[in-house]
């Protein structure tokens, strides 16, 4: 057994403290029973009320934008001549495990270079 201590948790917000709690078949409706659950059984555990209404107070308003790509080809290459020529012209470095790619490339921000400052 270890002898590191639990951290003391002191809870500041009028929500359902699910720390520690397991998922079972007697906690219906929690939020940790609706992580794997399909859209359609989602729907049919929350009904109309919402369950996450009632935890969801003083919280902004967030809309997920629709950000999937236009359009999806699949490129088939005969020879690994042809494969780095297709790299060379987009000016993209392919390699074997490359699964996909952005056209343009897609230039990505690092989270970790993000940063949050209030005033």
């Amino acid at each position: 057994m270890s002898d590191t201590p639990k951290p003391a948790v002191n809870e500041s917000g009028e929500y359902e403290n699910l720390l520690g709690v397991k998922s079972t078949e007697n906690t219906p409706g929690s939020l940790l029973d609706l992580m794997d659950l399909s859209e359609e059984e989602k729907q049919a555990v929350e009904g109309d009320d919402k369950e996450w209404k009632k935890y969801w107070k003083g919280m902004p308003e967030f809309e997920q934008e629709e950000n999937s790509p236009y359009k999806t080809i699949y490129v088939h290459f005969r020879t690994k001549e042809d494969f780095e020529e297709f790299s060379n012209i987009i000016g993209q470095k392919l390699t074997q495990k490359t699964k996909s790619i952005w056209h343009p490339k897609l230039e990505v921000t690092k989270n970790s270079l993000l940063r949050w400052i209030e005033e």
